[in-house]
Order: C-alpha cells, then structure tokens, then sequence
C-alpha cells in the first residue's frame, strides 16, 4: 500500500515538473530562458520573491495592472499579446509553479547604460523615500517590496510611471513619495536602479 501511494505521489510530482515546464516555456519567449530579459521593458523575474511574482500574474489576470505589450512585439522577436492576455488561461495552480519556479533562480542584474550623475542623485531619492521597503539599495531578495536595482531601466520607468498615475496600486506610502517626486527625480531613480550592484 505505501509503495502504491508514493507512486501516485511520485506521477504526480511527475506530471507537475512537466506543466511547470511547459508554462516556463511560453515565459522565456519574453522573459528569457532563465528569468533575464534582454528587453529594456520586460523585467528580469528570476529571483524575485515568489510572492511578487504570484501577485504580478494574479494582478495581470485581473486587469488590476497594465496590460501593455511588450516592445520585442513590433518585431515579431516575441508574441504579439500583453501579459493579461497571457495570465487569463492560467490556474492558481499555475501561477504558484512559475512563481516558485522563478523565485529559486538567481536574479541575475540587467547591464544597462545609465547616467553616472543621474544615478549617483537617484541612490540619494531611493534613500530618502525607498530604502525601508527596498532595501540593501533595491537589491535585498528578501524583501516582499521586489528587487528594484539591477532590474532593466524601461520596465522601471514604466512600472514608476503607471505607480504616479495611479494605473498600478501600491502602498499607500510608495505613492505619496512616488506623485511628490518631479520627471527629473523619477528619472534618476531609474538610472539608479540600472546602475550596477556594488
């Protein structure tokens, strides 16, 4: 009787490695085969807390977040459909694999071109009014607020844009810091956040 029942447990584990599989597939077309786009608006995922990555496909199959294409679809590198239309399918079930899956690879930061004087006055605003949910400078994987710093500079500029219009929700604090901020400061978070990890 026990073997019969760690069989099924075993088809079982079976048959979730290979649709968790099969779903991590269709997120590498845009996000990479390991969780690092190499498109400056979709954000690296691998690493990310599992709860993040959870609520961003909860969110996105809710329309509670923007639904916006990626800019790898105006040349046919990637899908031409927006994360809402990708979330709508899933199951709870499988939103909690790919968040599982992805949270327990490393994140591996984005290399991008920034601004070293916009950057140097953006870690001085994240200090300011980020670094208690964000902390370690945007790069701490613990914290359930997501790593900012590393993450790929049009996906940071979108997701800060849509936070200080108000087509994203978030904490009731990050929002009233975000909307008191002008277009140059936003902006210098965003080459911070590119910068390298020291």
């Amino acid at each position: 009787m026990r073997t019969l029942a760690l069989l099924v447990i075993g088809l079982g584990l079976m048959a979730q490695a290979e649709a968790g599989t099969d779903l991590v597939e269709s997120c590498a077309v845009c996000h990479g085969p390991d969780g690092v786009s190499r498109w400056s608006d979709v954000p690296n995922i691998a690493g990310l807390p599992e709860i993040v990555i959870a609520n961003a496909l909860y969110d996105y199959r809710g329309h509670s977040r923007p639904c916006r294409k990626g800019a790898c679809a105006a040349d046919g590198s990637c899908p031409n459909v927006d994360m809402c239309e990708l979330a709508r399918p899933l199951t709870d079930g499988e939103m909690d694999i790919l968040a599982r899956y992805y949270s327990a690879r490393p994140f591996s930061p984005s290399v991008a071109d920034y601004d070293e004087s916009k950057a140097a006055a953006g870690s001085g605003i994240h200090q300011q009014y980020c670094e208690t949910c964000h902390s370690g400078g945007g790069s701490n994987p613990q914290d359930e607020a997501s790593i900012l710093r590393g993450q790929n500079m049009q996906y940071i500029r979108n997701a800060l844009g849509d936070y200080r219009s108000g087509a994203r929700l978030g904490e009731e604090e990050m929002l009233r810091h975000l909307k008191a901020l002008d277009d140059d400061e936003i902006d210098a978070l965003a080459h911070f956040y590119a910068s390298p990890m020291n």
